[in-house]
């Protein structure tokens, strides 16, 4: 009786080159006829169907970290942005009020250049380069002195009326004690009646005081008050101070009138300084002309 066949203890496998080159004549046997007789384009469908949400879902972490990454990087680029407009803006902020400023000093200049001329005193421009700390007094100071051959007693205009007076002269500079302050005062003139009065600083440069006046004296607001040049220092007829109010005696026997300065006083860089002709060595026209019935 013959023996019965016995299975084998192992089976014996393909190789794994053998796998592989199955599996590659199998790729390439899909790709013909799928190339030839497009027959995987419902599974092709199927899969991309199946595998959209999973590939949208795995992509949705990339996207966002992108997202916040261009939301930081726009926002720094925003932020240098604005900054370097707002620094341009500012610089031309500055750009336009410097050339505010240097129109409303050139107007001022040529205003100074056109005083009037005025007998026996020629116009010296300077600059007020300082204003005096002290709140007791209404000082600043000019960037000529005795070189300059500015004198203490001077007066000091500018283009639209009396500024004050050179109290003291420094070898490069000179101090002008102005209008408004509490002890400077100067003798003027009513335009409208010729009334002589007396005008004094209070201390404040938008604010002058006539004090002791006649309870009867004709002087009304609104009327004009120019230098009477009687004192010898002021020359007449330089604009000094309006009129704004009237006060009547109260507890004493006179009056009191206050008064808007009309030159710039407390508010402009460049003044002139009325210096005599005979000081600076001018000779006013009249001056050399004979008198009549002389040769």
């Amino acid at each position: 009786m013959p023996a019965a066949a016995q299975a084998h203890l192992f089976v014996r496998e393909m190789g794994l080159p053998t796998r592989f080159a199955l599996y590659a004549l199998t790729c390439l046997l899909l790709l013909g006829v799928d190339a030839r007789y497009s027959a995987l384009n419902g599974v092709r469908g199927l899969l991309n169907a199946v595998l959209q949400p999973a590939q949208r879902l795995l992509a949705m972490p990339w996207e966002w970290s992108q997202d916040v990454a261009g939301f930081f990087v726009a926002h720094g680029e925003l932020k240098r942005e604005a900054a370097r407009l707002h620094q341009a803006l500012d610089q031309q902020r500055i750009t336009q009020q410097d050339r505010l400023t240097l129109l409303a000093e050139n107007q001022r200049l040529r205003g100074l250049l056109a005083l009037p001329p005025r007998p026996g005193v020629v116009p010296m421009v300077a600059e007020i380069t300082e204003t005096l700390p002290s709140p007791f007094s209404r000082k600043v100071v000019i960037n000529k002195g005795r070189i300059a051959g500015i004198i203490a007693g001077w007066p000091v205009v500018d283009a639209n009326g009396l500024v004050g007076q050179v109290t003291r002269s420094d070898p490069l500079t000179a101090e002008v004690t102005l209008l408004t302050d509490n002890d400077q005062a100067a003798p003027v003139q009513i335009l409208r009646n010729g009334l002589r009065l007396i005008v004094s600083g209070t201390g404040s440069d938008r604010l002058l005081e006539v004090r002791f006046l006649d309870m009867h004296a004709d002087i009304k607001p609104g009327d004009l008050l120019y230098t009477s040049g009687i004192d010898g220092i002021y020359p007449a007829g330089i604009p000094v101070a309006q009129v704004v109010q009237t006060e009547p005696p109260r507890n004493t026997p006179f009056a009191r009138a206050y008064c808007r300065p009309l030159g710039g006083v407390g508010r402009y860089r460049h003044v002139a300084v009325l210096q005599p002709a005979v000081a600076s060595g001018h000779v006013h026209p009249q001056a050399q002309a004979p008198a009549r019935g002389q040769p």
